[in-house]
């Protein structure tokens, strides 16, 4: 699936180096820099055989072919995406974008020349969670994992769900980003379990208000909580009695408490820090 977003001569760079593309976490192409990419031993500029064992030079050119795979030719198509910071593709990969922001009354209303692409790939580890199955075999919870960027949230918030659901309680997972489950032509890619529906790529604050009565979840699972409105959300779900388990992009509890984020302090049964991939600790706050 990788290999459909970066031309040909990038591909071969990366396959000649010794990497194979569905082991990468990360592919990084930023205009007029090295080509990196990034792997459970840490990130490694690619190089260019064609140009004696060189750096490959990313172009602006590379980077408009792989736009163009990801939004299906049609940036426009994914505008609203691109506000937000990223694309989504096929498989769960999601492509973060960076350039210049057109900002109009103080808001960002556009995003043009795009210097830098990073391709996140997902990984699923069935397994990851075991040392702390004891936490699925007590029953539903709630539940909030924390980490930095790029320690496996959405990896350990996906084999929870599919614990769950292969336990029989019904999972309404909602996919905002596409990265949990992957859905593409209305199937999921990556396993998330026998009980769990689906909301792929629409706002959490539509499903909350929309689906939550009709699907009767006996859980929710949502991706990275981000701002007041989330927040509110999560604490008003969790009130009527519905399970909650979601992530959010922290270091650590402390590091969220003069936050909006204060507000998740307490609500939860379990809190997952994660300090890097497969490295965790469990909080359970006193009742």
């Amino acid at each position: 699936m990788i290999t459909k977003l970066l031309n040909k001569r990038i591909c071969d760079c990366i396959i000649k180096s010794g990497k194979k593309p569905r082991e990468l976490f990360e592919i990084r192409l930023r205009t007029g820099r090295p080509l990196v990419v990034c792997d459970r031993y840490g990130s490694h500029i690619v190089k260019d055989s064609v140009l004696n064992g060189r750096s490959y030079i990313t172009a602006a050119e590379d980077i408009e072919y792989t736009l163009g795979v990801a939004s299906g030719h049609s940036v426009y198509a994914v505008s609203e995406q691109l506000l937000n910071g990223y694309i989504s593709f096929d498989g769960g990969i999601r492509i973060g974008v960076a350039g210049e922001g057109v900002v109009d009354g103080g808001k960002l209303t556009a995003l043009k020349n795009i210097s830098s692409l990073n391709i996140r790939i997902p990984h699923e580890v069935k397994g990851c969670a075991d040392g702390i199955k004891y936490i699925v075999s007590g029953g539903l919870k709630n539940i909030l994992i924390l980490s930095p960027p790029g320690a496996g949230k959405t990896t350990l918030l996906r084999e929870l769900t599919r614990l769950y659901s292969d336990k029989a309680y019904n999972i309404l997972l909602i996919d905002e980003r596409n990265e949990i489950a992957a859905v593409a032509e209305g199937r999921g890619a990556l396993d998330t379990g026998e009980f769990t529906d689906i909301m792929s790529g629409i706002g959490k604050h539509i499903v909350y208000g929309n689906v939550i009565r009709s699907m009767r979840p006996d859980m929710i699972v949502t991706d990275e909580l981000f701002g007041a409105e989330d927040v509110e959300s999560i604490r008003d779900i969790i009130r009527s009695g519905v399970r909650v388990m979601a992530s959010l992009h922290a270091a650590s509890l402390d590091a969220i408490k003069d936050t909006v984020f204060g507000k998740l302090l307490g609500i939860f049964d379990y809190y997952i820090l994660l300090e890097s991939p497969g490295v965790m600790r469990v909080v359970s706050p006193p009742p």
